[in-house]
């Protein structure tokens, strides 16, 4: 009987251990250095392993479609530019992952004057207060100075969404 408890308990503390370790791994995996913009007018697209590879012939996704920083953020509203911030969990939420997958399948639609800017919802606690997020898959729409424009929420549909609510 004691035997029993003992074969249990190790049992336990393998598949309980393997867990963490797994779990400890993939956070790790995802994070990420900033990258400093190289030329002039671009917005540097920081990279991030849990992401598919962006296409290197389709630069209007990599310039265009690149994780939130205020650098990025400045060079998407110049000259009148449009910045839309997609508040998203990508390791876990379905639709998040479905919005990120249709806006890169169907980027071309996006108008050339809108920059998508990701913002890690699990991190980035400060955007998330001073947005008033509270829920992934959000969009919000912002102006030169950061302020507020516009919100949505994709239900997972990208382009779609992005182009019903824009303004």
């Amino acid at each position: 009987m004691k035997t029993s408890y003992i074969v249990i308990g190790v049992v336990l503390l393998v598949v309980v251990g393997g867990g963490f370790m797994l779990l400890n791994n993939n956070s790790n995996s995802s994070t990420t250095e900033n990258q400093v913009a190289t030329q002039p007018n671009t917005i540097q697209n920081e990279t991030d392993d849990s992401q598919p590879a962006v296409q290197a012939d389709n630069s209007s996704l990599s310039q265009r479609y690149v994780d939130y920083s205020e650098a990025n953020l400045a060079k998407a509203t110049e000259n009148d530019g449009k910045a839309v911030l997609f508040f998203a969990a990508l390791a876990w939420c379905p639709s998040c992952q479905a919005a990120d997958k249709d806006i890169r399948a169907n980027f071309d639609k996006v108008p050339s004057d809108v920059a998508i800017l990701r913002v890690d919802y699990d991190t980035a606690k400060d955007l998330k207060q001073k947005y008033a997020i509270t829920m992934q898959d959000t969009f919000v729409q912002v102006d030169g100075n950061g302020e507020e424009v516009t919100r949505w929420n994709s239900g997972g549909q990208g382009v779609q969404a992005l182009l019903a609510n824009a303004k």
